[in-house]
């Protein structure tokens, strides 16, 4: 949950054996540091960050664009099965609900 306007900082950790290109919806995010080594140079902007097996990736983000925004992997099949967050302004509500279908 966030508030509008707040600056976020997310740390990123790959603990699996498989690359997770991991992507925010809303929102551009700007990296910090990669395992631990902050950036230098030009800011580096991105919509979506590959993250590697046992990578560390600090990102920050300006909460600029209510909703109810989603954060996954972009590996399908990941998503399918649940690597899938939310990130949501405070205030912000949706006129949705989950419904459990029975098979």
């Amino acid at each position: 949950m966030v508030a509008e306007g707040e600056q976020i900082k997310v740390r990123i950790l790959n603990r699996s054996l498989i690359d997770h290109p991991m992507h925010l919806h809303g929102h551009r995010v700007r990296v910090l540091s990669r395992n631990d080594t902050h950036a230098t140079g030009s800011t580096w902007w991105t919509g979506s960050l590959n993250v590697a097996p046992g990578e560390i990736f600090e990102v920050d983000f300006t909460a600029d664009n209510p909703g109810i925004w989603m954060d996954h992997c972009h590996n399908f099949k990941h998503g399918s099965e649940g690597m899938i967050m939310h990130l949501a302004y405070a205030g912000i509500t949706s006129p949705f609900q989950e419904a459990h279908i029975p098979k």
